[in-house]
């Protein structure tokens, strides 16, 4: 069964809350008025769909379907955080976040 991007969002948002992580949804969608759709000027094309803040590290989430490809503006927006050093993950599930975002786990000797 394909998932649909927002329940993926929803799961990655769920597992950063339960680790302590500070995380949420950016709304990166215009606004509808009437009949019409109207984005907004200033918007920050590219930005990712989540931003997380964990361990003292900033972490920019960019969620995508099954067979969702980056845009030019979210390739773009990936290599300005490659550049600043700043964890960009491309994910399709839950897992892609795991391999990268993992909750500290308190050593049997501490």
């Amino acid at each position: 069964m394909k998932r649909r991007e927002v329940d993926i969002q929803l799961s990655i948002l769920r597992y950063l809350k339960n680790i302590g992580a500070v995380a949420g949804k950016t709304k990166t969608m215009g606004v509808r008025r009437g009949k019409s759709f109207c984005y907004d000027p200033y918007l920050f094309v590219g930005f990712p769909d989540i931003t997380c803040f964990y361990r003292s590290q900033l972490f920019f989430i960019e969620v995508k379907s099954e067979q969702g490809k980056l845009s030019d503006a979210q390739i773009y927006f990936q290599s300005l955080c490659k550049t600043a050093n700043i964890p960009y993950i491309v994910a399709h599930s839950l897992d892609e976040v795991l391999e990268v975002i993992q909750p500290e786990i308190a050593h049997p000797l501490s």
